[in-house]
C-alpha cells in the first residue's frame, strides 16, 4: 500500500455529498461565532461529490480538497452521518449544511 492510498479512504461520495476529517480545535485560521449559542464545528474536506444537486437538476460548487469547513451543531444531535477511521473522526456531510468553506493555500 502507497502513501496515498494510506491516506484517502477507500470510498467515494456522490451529489453534493462531502467528507470532512473533523478538526479537534477550531483553526487559528478562521473562528466563528453563532448569535444564537450553537456549537460550530470545523473539519477538512478530504472528499466531495460531483456537485450535481438532484433537487434542482444543476450542477453547484464544491469546497476544495482540504478545505476547512464550518458547520453548526444543534445540541440535540450530530450533523451528519459520522464514521471513525485510524482514531480519526469524520462526517459526511451536505454542502447544505456548510457555513463557509476557507481553502487551504
Amino acid at each position: 500500500m502507497n502513501e496515498r492510498s494510506a491516506s484517502y479512504p477507500p470510498f467515494k461520495v456522490y451529489g453534493i455529498n462531502l467528507v470532512a476529517r473533523m478538526l479537534r480545535e477550531p483553526p487559528d485560521i478562521l473562528t466563528l461565532h453563532c448569535p444564537r449559542g450553537a456549537s460550530i464545528r470545523y473539519g477538512q474536506v478530504v472528499m466531495a461529490g460531483d456537485g450535481f444537486d438532484e433537487g434542482s437538476s444543476s450542477f453547484r460548487e464544491m469546497p476544495p480538497f482540504e478545505a476547512i469547513v464550518a458547520f453548526e451543531e444543534a445540541s440535540e444531535g450530530v450533523e451528519g452521518h459520522y464514521f471513525y477511521r485510524n482514531n480519526e473522526e469524520y462526517r459526511i456531510l451536505s454542502l447544505d449544511s456548510i457555513i463557509i468553506a476557507f481553502p487551504q493555500p
